[in-house]
């Protein structure tokens, strides 16, 4: 979660007012009271959305329908939220969500909670099972500011694993996104670097992952300004296209259906307006990437 400042929120306006017209995303609904910090969102089925809201928030899943209307609600037993920022569905029957929020890239209890799935929509409350890890590349906590790689926004499943996508908080910023794996098995881990990725050098605000999900082999990533395509290809990513998410605000969650239709979401912040839930047009040409 961020709190832009007066300062920032004009800067960024002004950043983006030329990109209005290439605007992706239709508004579809104004999302719950209760979801106006909403940090992740899934589909447990293709007309069921799943998701939560960060940091401080109660240890709590919502269920929507299409229409942003809530449907129902279940609390997680045995979960606390420091700070959930996405979620993502196994398509088996698990639902993991991701407590990997490290701004300052200083905690040291990181996790993802499992929850079975089934009967999910009769019940009122569920147990959750921890999986918890550490990342072996960082030294310090909290890590020294140009090396602060590990607070992460972007939770996904694929081919039977987790990832988790790092959100870029360096100073000064180096663009890069690591990618890691991790066991859906609860227990704890030591997570190693798989891959990196660049997304930008215009700093968080542009560049910096907020929301991860993988549908067949296409990774969809996003920022607050923009929805990043990739291919994966032998386990490699291979830039697709970028399509531009204005006008600009806290866009925080994202998820594709079976039938590649995308869904994003976003906080409602002061300045910016939000608390929304909206469908994407991916069907623009090909973009050049930054």
């Amino acid at each position: 979660m961020v709190k832009f400042s007066r300062l920032t929120f004009l800067f960024l306006i002004f950043t983006f007012t030329l990109n209005t017209a290439l605007a992706q995303k239709k508004r579809i609904a104004k999302l719950p009271k209760d979801l106006e910090e909403i940090s992740g969102l899934a589909f447990l089925n293709d007309s069921v959305l799943v998701t939560h809201t960060d940091s401080g928030g109660e240890p709590i899943l919502y269920f929507l329908n299409l229409e942003g209307k809530e449907i129902h609600r279940v609390q997680l037993l045995g979960a606390t939220n420091v700070d959930w920022e996405d979620i993502t569905f196994d398509g088996k029957g698990y639902l993991y969500i991701g407590d990997i929020g490290n701004n300052s890239n200083a905690r040291k209890d990181l996790c993802i909670y499992k929850v079975n799935s089934k009967n999910i929509l009769k019940k009122d409350s569920v147990k959750s099972e921890k999986i918890s890890f550490t990342y072996t590349e960082q030294n310090t906590f909290p890590e020294s500011k140009p090396d602060r790689h590990f607070d992460a926004e972007g939770l996904a499943f694929f081919n039977d694993t987790l990832y988790i996508f790092t959100k870029n908080r360096t100073e000064p910023f180096d663009g890069k996104c690591f990618g890691y794996k991790i066991p859906t098995k609860v227990g704890t881990y030591k997570l190693t670097k798989q891959f990196e990725l660049f997304l930008g050098k215009d700093g968080w605000f542009k560049d910096s992952a907020t929301a991860v999900d993988i549908r067949d082999d296409k990774c969809y990533i996003l920022t607050y300004n923009r929805l990043m395509i990739y291919t994966i290809e032998d386990g490699k990513f291979k830039f697709l296209k970028h399509i531009l998410l204005t006008p600009l605000s806290q866009i925080e969650a994202v998820a594709v259906n079976s039938k590649g239709k995308v869904y994003i979401a976003d906080e409602k912040q002061k300045l910016l307006g939000g608390a929304n839930l909206y469908k994407v047009n991916t069907k623009n040409k090909k973009s050049k990437k930054k």
